[in-house]
């Protein structure tokens, strides 16, 4: 397990967070990525009660929504909550405390690029597991230190970067943490090669990272539009996943009964 050594104080996340972006416009492909996850939480779906912990400007939420599911959040900063109560999600501000929500309550929690920022990841997925319903589902993302993207960014990963990032978690470490509280896999998958990260280099300007983020888009849309591109992206985030060592991790694990 990879974590920082310093446990920043509160005034140190309160002065990074401050200025932490709200990114309320979505792409075309990830509004079809959620929807293709949305596709699979049916499974799980008994009561239609979904939880986002760290839920940003509520754009998966949104989406969720519009399928009927009751949403709920949690989120830091004025531009966030505005943000999602503007959408009608139900958000707290804060970390996710299991007080302010009945025992089992969510048949599915999901929580996108959070837990490598906490300072105790351990206690946050305990409490996400505590709110979701037994046998149903909790879904992770984070970024996967075990990965190519490092392997070819080297000490220039911009993933690592204190006080955003405190944890790095590999497939393996994220399972034995999410089997400690009661957790069994579903699935998890270990895809991509992300060029924002790999070219996004430590103090590159803002303008620089919006150029980078662009190109990403692009190629994106051009792997989204052509058969054989959408061929060759599937049989490498196979391969990614097979060997573990794809940049994105998503996991899912399913509550013990």
């Amino acid at each position: 397990m990879v974590h920082v050594a310093k446990e920043p104080t509160v005034s140190e996340l309160q002065a990074y967070y401050g200025l932490y972006p709200v990114h309320s416009d979505v792409s075309p492909i990830t509004l079809k990525r959620y929807d293709e996850l949305l596709d699979r939480f049916e499974r799980w779906r008994k009561h239609g009660r979904i939880l986002d912990v760290g839920c940003g400007a509520g754009n998966f939420l949104e989406r969720a929504a519009l399928r009927g599911w009751e949403v709920h959040g949690t989120e830091y900063g004025a531009r966030a909550l505005e943000a999602c109560r503007a959408k009608g999600i139900r958000i707290i501000e804060g970390p996710l405390d299991p007080a302010n929500y009945p025992v089992g309550h969510f048949d599915v929690t999901c929580s996108f690029e959070v837990i490598e920022h906490v300072t105790h990841p351990a206690d946050e997925l305990g409490h996400m597991a505590s709110v979701t319903r037994p046998g149903d589902l909790l879904y992770v993302t984070t970024p996967n230190y075990r990965c190519v993207g490092r392997w070819m960014a080297g000490t220039d990963w911009s993933v690592v970067n204190y006080p955003e990032h405190l944890n790095y978690f590999t497939p393996r470490t994220l399972k034995r943490l999410a089997r400690a509280h009661g957790l069994s896999t579903a699935w998890m998958k270990t895809t991509g090669i992300d060029l924002i990260r790999l070219r996004a280099r430590h103090g590159m300007a803002q303008a620089e990272r919006d150029q980078v983020r662009s190109g990403q888009e692009d190629m994106r849309e051009r792997m989204e539009t052509r058969p054989m591109l959408r061929l060759a992206k599937a049989t490498l985030n196979q391969m990614l996943t097979m060997l573990g060592i794809g940049d994105h991790m998503k996991a899912a694990f399913e509550r013990g009964r």
